[in-house]
């Protein structure tokens, strides 16, 4: 998006079936760009600045199958007022886990060994969160190939966008 896309007027962001890592701060930083000016080369605008941040609107989607990080990216995105929350609730997983490996390396289970807790002194964990647009993708329309998601962030974005 800071490439060939940086002249887009907005960007969806999608985290569904993400299985987490630690990408809430990387997420929080690239979208968090405030524009205070346009650069200029002989008359033509080639780039907005901050040129190294996303300064648009954008907008994420999310489902009831994000874990860990992956509601943890999305709250920490709504929570910084960076864009709204489209799709299905996402339950209260934001932890991080200690990978171990039994005697047979096939089997192989996380241990939450972090919890990350708010100012109030509330843990994200068992929080569910929800989003701003609540949409589900029924199985009907998912063999037909429409991802209605999806479908709902572009049209909210767009509406952003004629503001």
């Amino acid at each position: 998006i800071l490439g060939k896309y940086n002249n887009r007027e907005g960007i969806v962001i999608d985290t569904r079936f993400n299985g987490g890592g630690r990408l809430h701060e990387d997420i929080e930083i690239l979208f968090s760009g405030q524009k205070y000016f346009t650069q200029v080369v002989r008359g033509r605008e080639t780039c907005d600045m901050p040129s190294r941040r996303w300064n648009k609107p954008s907008i994420m989607v999310m489902c009831e199958a994000n874990y860990s990080n992956a509601h943890g990216t999305p709250w920490v995105y709504s929570h910084r007022g960076l864009g709204k929350l489209v799709g299905m609730p996402v339950p209260g997983t934001m932890t991080s886990v200690s990978w171990e490996r039994l005697q047979d390396p096939s089997l192989v289970f996380g241990i939450p060994v972090v919890g990350y807790r708010l100012s109030d002194g509330s843990y994200l964990e068992n929080s569910q969160l929800e989003p701003d647009i609540k949409v589900a993708n029924s199985p009907e329309t998912i063999v037909k190939g429409e991802d209605t998601q999806l479908k709902a962030a572009v049209e909210e974005l767009l509406k952003e966008l004629e503001k």
